[in-house]
């Protein structure tokens, strides 16, 4: 069918003068002074302000509610309305707590702490660096508190029942083995969609309100009863800030000196001439002997997420054995005035490791060899109870001494 030719010009003539039109609108040329600004195109001063980002406080949450409230309140309830926002900020911000009695983020803490993200050993970390430095004593506003402490406390819990949780799991027969990875990835997910939450709460704006900032004291002091324990490990070990060397590194030989220094400042009466030459044997000892460098294991998270996940002592050693091969070092040896702290930790839950790999062989051959399950279940209960500080206890002891440096 074909259109009119009438129609047909009229159409082709109004695409034309629209195309030259717009054309003339995007068209380069010399901007007029007298010309009119467009909204949009206005620029925002100040518009850094216009959203102050990071987790809200318990305070800010309590403003931000009593704001949107207020708006449906009359002009004559208005003064009763705020004096109760007011009474009420007031008591929320009379409640104290000691803040360094309640976890933390990992990154305030320190770097290593970041790297593990393991919340048992940021606590213990922060608490001992506080016990120290006498912070543990200091207390804060609940007010002053943020959404993203109130995250960490969950964060907390959740890695403190991860541990029976998997240890329960490993205790089922014959599949327990299995439950145990899957037990922990639930709790890794779970942890890992928090921190999902912390982050997209740190990026957002806080919610705007119509009431001035909280003006709160200084940090009040209510002393903390610490037990005589804690309190003599806190005042040896201090959190790592990149200016000390961790205690997972130190060398033999750095423990050795630092052994003598403290024998010989007097704190413990001994023949300080026999100290001497011993000590002088051992370090000479230790520089003259050579230990395989494969036996200096890597970090279990230098080597993969899956070793890292696993953080079995078999498995860490096999995957730092073929790291070596494919670097050619599998052959070379280290004196043992080299090894570090970490590196003889490793090895000794390594043995551990073995030990309990070597028990389960020999439960598993009971059983093929006729002994009903009523016998075998029983020892596998028990292995697991056996061996479990070094299955749970040992990484975080691990994670202590690469996030802390000793006094």
């Amino acid at each position: 069918m074909q259109l009119p030719l009438p129609r047909l010009a009229a159409s082709i003539g109004s695409l034309t003068a629209l195309t030259l039109i717009t054309g003339a609108l995007y068209a380069p040329g010399v901007a007029r002074a007298d010309t009119v600004e467009t909204l949009a195109a206005t620029p925002i001063a100040e518009a850094e302000q216009m959203c102050t980002s990071g987790a809200p406080t318990f305070d800010d949450v309590v403003t931000a509610a009593a704001s949107v409230l207020r708006g449906t309140v009359g002009p004559d309830q208005l003064v009763g309305y705020d004096q109760q926002v007011a009474d009420f900020r007031a008591s929320i911000a009379a409640v104290r707590v000691h803040r360094d009695g309640l976890p933390m983020r990992p990154e305030l803490v320190g770097t290593r702490t970041a790297e593990i993200d393991d919340p048992i050993v940021t606590y213990l970390v922060n608490g001992l660096d506080a016990v120290r430095t006498g912070r543990i004593d200091e207390t804060m506003s609940v007010s002053h508190l943020t959404v993203n402490d109130a995250i960490e406390v969950f964060v907390l819990a959740t890695g403190i029942v991860k541990i029976p949780a998997k240890l329960a799991a490993g205790m089922v027969p014959t599949v327990g083995i299995f439950l145990k990875p899957v037990v922990s990835a639930m709790f890794n997910g779970t942890k890992a969609l928090a921190r999902a939450v912390q982050n997209s709460i740190d990026a957002g704006c806080v919610a705007p309100n119509v009431y001035p900032p909280l003006v709160l004291d200084e940090a009040v002091i209510e002393p903390v009863q610490v037990p005589p324990a804690a309190e003599a490990l806190a005042a040896m070990v201090m959190a790592a800030n990149g200016s000390c060397t961790p205690v997972a590194e130190l060398t033999l030989a750095t423990v050795v000196e630092r052994s003598r220094a403290y024998l010989d400042s007097g704190a413990v009466q001994v023949d300080r001439v026999a100290m001497h030459e011993t000590a002088d044997a051992l370090q000479s000892f230790l520089a003259s002997n050579q230990v395989a460098k494969v036996m200096l294991m890597r970090r279990a998270d230098d080597l993969g997420p899956l070793v890292e996940a696993l953080d079995m002592g078999p498995v860490t050693f096999l995957a730092n054995l073929g790291a070596d091969l494919a670097e050619g070092q599998a052959l070379q040896t280290v004196p043992l005035a080299q090894v570090k702290v970490e590196n003889a930790f490793d090895l000794a839950t390594l043995t551990l490791d073995i030990t309990s790999l070597l028990f389960s062989a020999g439960t598993t051959v009971v059983g093929v060899t006729g002994v009903g399950a009523v016998v075998t279940t029983p020892l596998s209960i028990v292995q697991d109870l056996v061996f479990a500080p070094t299955d749970y206890g040992a990484p975080i002891m691990r994670g202590v001494m690469q996030s802390m440096c000793a006094v």
